[in-house]
């Protein structure tokens, strides 16, 4: 119990003790009464007075358990508003990922059909060109149509192989080469040095330089060529640089319709 408590509770006592001495007239069963509602009163404040100091031991641990529950609401609010913000930008992330997703399957769309058109035109071009490298040029035709076909293939690589067969073929246009092959013309196998210039057109020379042959694009057939030996050599020469770079006149439009094949 609180020191504080005890003087009033003297002072209470010995006025109710003199108050009792006062009464000494009156009726004992008022005195009585006088008596149990004193001792009511001093119970009373006890009580109240234990009550007090039970509640100010309980009072810090309780003002520490609210302050450190206000912090843990400002923390808790604090990540709730940094939560939705982060919310809110996934979802302008995912917005724009959803959006670059379908320009992709727009572009998908739009540009495989594209290649694939450009392919068959670059394989119409091939088979319509002088039969030259006819081996290699399959292949690279077939690997690009293995490539467009292949589900699993990028668009990027799809375009890529297209672009680089288109460079390969268009590098044809501008080069001039000399190759020793094997070829049907005119019924015969012969072994021949192929002169090409650039996709215009073809000439077959025999090793030694006695007959040649031009290959015509709209019969599909070589034409032995007369008067050309001389010329087809050096510009075979030329081409494998055994002979310095002159001036070579060479047919290089239509093969006349006069020319027979023998």
């Amino acid at each position: 119990m609180s020191n504080s408590i005890w003087p009033a509770v003297i002072l209470l006592a010995l006025s109710l003790t003199g108050l009792g001495a006062a009464s000494s007239a009156q009726s004992g069963p008022k005195a009585q009464e006088v008596n149990r509602q004193s001792k009511q009163a001093v119970q009373l404040r006890v009580a109240t007075q234990k009550e007090l100091d039970t509640w100010a031991e309980q009072r810090a641990p309780l003002a520490d358990a609210i302050e450190a529950a206000g912090k843990e609401l400002k923390l808790i609010t604090a990540q709730r508003v940094k939560a939705q913000a982060y919310l809110a930008g996934q979802k302008a992330k995912v917005a724009e990922l959803k959006r670059r997703l379908d320009e992709m399957v727009r572009i998908r769309q739009e540009l495989e059909p594209f290649l694939d058109q450009q392919a068959a035109r670059l394989a119409a071009t091939v088979e319509a060109d002088p039969p030259f490298l006819a081996s290699e040029r399959a292949k690279r035709l077939a690997s690009l149509k293995n490539t467009l076909n292949d589900y699993d293939a990028s668009l990027a690589k799809k375009a890529n192989r297209l672009l680089s067969a288109l460079e390969v073929e268009a590098r044809y246009g501008i080069t001039v080469s000399v190759e020793e092959t094997e070829l049907e013309i005119q019924g015969a196998r012969r072994r021949v040095r192929l002169l090409r210039l650039g996709r215009l057109t073809l000439f077959a020379l025999d090793p030694a330089g006695r007959r040649a042959w031009r290959w015509d694009g709209q019969s599909g057939q070589w034409q032995t060529q007369e008067t050309l030996h001389r010329e087809l050599e050096m510009a075979a020469e030329i081409a494998q640089r055994r002979r310095v770079v002159s001036l070579v006149e060479l047919p290089v439009g239509l093969a006349p319709a006069a020319t027979e094949a023998k």
